[in-house]
């Protein structure tokens, strides 16, 4: 009874300390069921939050100063739910690009809202012109395009950008890429493609899909990291490289040295502009590389065996996601014999980020998932089932597509055909199972090191450096109950912390930056 009482007391603590907290913005919303929550800002700081509700699309736009401009609640074409694939901001909208399919046929569906003023447009719907025995991968927006993107049975690259002259209309190109070899199973690479934008939130859970697409002006870069190849042993495994030449149409395969990977992945890799980061981890060693991506030669490398410090860290080991009946989801891993230990527990995970000073953060770890229950969809049909959330990166951060609650047997077709959405479903309630639920389990550390040598860079003795990431996380956590909706976007060089509170029916924006304080909430 004394925990139960001091657990209460401790929790209206946090819930205390979670208000005290100064914010940028609140900006009421009636939001009841909202599937899709999405937010974008420009750089001068106009911010849209979209919500998808009953049917229609919902739009709020905030000010620089945090103001409320425009407000929209705006039926759907056909009733339908859109499929947000990605988001573009361009010199006058914020442009949201849909997704519908009927039987054989696609097309694509925008919609925009005027940044200034919030004037909502609608487009006309595009029909994709595809190619027979194509199965789509997904869809992603940077600051000059968006791009749909396809594969055929042999492997073929077909990508969709819209043209210059009109975002609403798609051009086609097809990439051959025989020199890739092919995985054991088919579609490995494809089902877990994530864009990475510059403006992402940078989390080992963003950061430890295996498949990765990068954008540099005309070019794309696919990353893929631990593939099990046709005809090849596991000692074969390694960072393969496609690049796409949207100019040329040409496609250029390339592999960074083999890597010997046991039962599970044992590496991952990210870029950040011309430099290639992979850390590789397991339970006895630690080895980080840094690779020029012209010449994918190295250029700097940290190597740690058995129970030594990793030297590199700039912050604890930190592990969230690991809750007990009364202790917090968050702890510390301090003993050098179990770090290696617990970092190499899940896929391996890194990002890279431009610090305060230039020089660069890098956090580095490993997710695990919730355990997926194989016999899910042999039992009750009427049980409810989660469908997984979609990430996609926006222009300017990480849009967070939640999923729902639906019965089973109204899953839609394309979560459960398509490569790109089967990833995880959830199914607590199957009365015949024990299947765990959550966010899964985060183990990771963050690093500063310099851009230009990529030394570790010292900090006063007793001191951390500071980390907004951080921050917002330990934010994140003081807040009672824990947010459904929530979203991080870039704000220059500030982070903008949302979420929606369903006790206010309200969604708050929490500004966190090096050196200064959030600014006082706006009420609108």
């Amino acid at each position: 009874m004394r925990k139960l009482i001091l657990s209460i007391l401790l929790a209206g603590m946090s819930v205390f300390a979670a208000n005290a907290q100064q914010e940028f913005a609140t900006v009421e919303l009636p939001m009841n069921r909202a599937e899709d929550l999405v937010t974008l800002a420009d750089d001068y700081g106009n911010v849209c939050i979209y919500y998808y509700q009953n049917r229609e699309l919902n739009f709020a736009l905030i000010s620089p100063d945090g103001k409320q401009i425009a407000r929209h609640s705006i039926p759907y074409r056909y009733a339908q739910e859109p499929q947000l694939l990605g988001t573009r901001v361009t010199d006058d909208e914020f442009v949201f690009y849909s997704r519908y399919v009927n039987g054989r046929r696609e097309y694509l569906r925008p919609f925009a809202i005027n940044r200034e003023t919030g004037a909502f447009r609608s487009m006309q719907d595009e029909q994709i012109n595809l190619e027979r025995n194509t199965t789509f991968v997904g869809g992603f927006g940077d600051k000059e395009h968006f791009y749909m993107l396809y594969t055929d049975k042999d492997n073929n690259m077909h990508l969709y950008r819209d043209s210059d002259a009109d975002v609403a209309h798609l051009e086609h190109k097809v990439f051959k890429s025989e020199e890739m070899p092919r995985t054991r199973e088919r579609y490995a690479r494809e089902s877990d493609m994530m864009y990475v934008h510059p403006d992402m939130q940078h989390s080992v859970f963003t950061g430890y899909h295996r498949s990765k697409i990068y954008s540099a002006g005309d070019k794309i870069h696919m990353i893929f990291d631990g593939y099990y190849l046709r005809g090849k042993s596991s000692d074969d495994t390694t960072t393969e490289i496609l690049t796409l030449d949207w100019n040329s149409g040409k496609t250029q395969y390339r592999t960074l040295p083999a890597i010997e990977q046991r039962n599970s992945p044992s590496f991952n890799s990210f870029l950040h502009k011309n430099t290639l980061f992979r850390v590789n981890m397991e339970k006895d060693k630690f080895k980080l590389t840094a690779y020029d991506f012209n010449t994918l030669q190295p250029i700097k490398e940290y190597t740690y065996t058995g129970d030594q410090e990793i030297a590199i860290k700039s912050t604890p080991v930190y592990q969230r996601g690991v809750r007990g009946l009364f202790s917090s989801d968050s702890e510390v891993i301090e003993k050098t014999s179990k770090v290696m230990k617990n970092l190499a527990n899940g896929v391996p995970a890194i990002t890279v980020d431009t610090y305060a000073d230039n020089s660069l953060q890098l956090t580095i770890g490993s997710y695990k998932a919730p355990d997926a229950n194989n016999n899910a969809f042999a039992q009750d049909q009427n049980r409810l089932v989660r469908t997984p959330d979609r990430y996609v990166q926006t222009s300017r951060g990480l849009m967070m597509l939640p999923g729902r609650w639906v019965p089973a047997y109204n899953i839609p077709s394309y979560y459960l055909n398509s490569p790109y959405y089967s990833r995880y479903f959830y199914d607590p309630f199957n009365r015949g199972g024990n299947l765990p639920t959550g966010p899964g389990i985060s183990t990771y550390f963050r690093s500063v090191v310099t851009a230009d040598g990529l030394a570790k860079v010292p900090t006063e003795e007793g001191k951390q450096p500071v980390v907004l990431q951080d921050k917002i996380d330990t934010y994140e956590q003081e807040l009672k109950p824990e947010p459904e909706l929530k979203t991080v976007y870039r704000y220059g060089n500030k982070l903008h912390y949302g979420y929606y509170d369903r006790r206010n029916r309200t969604f708050k924006i929490v500004e966190f930056a090096h050196g200064q304080e959030p600014k006082e909430a706006q009420q609108q």
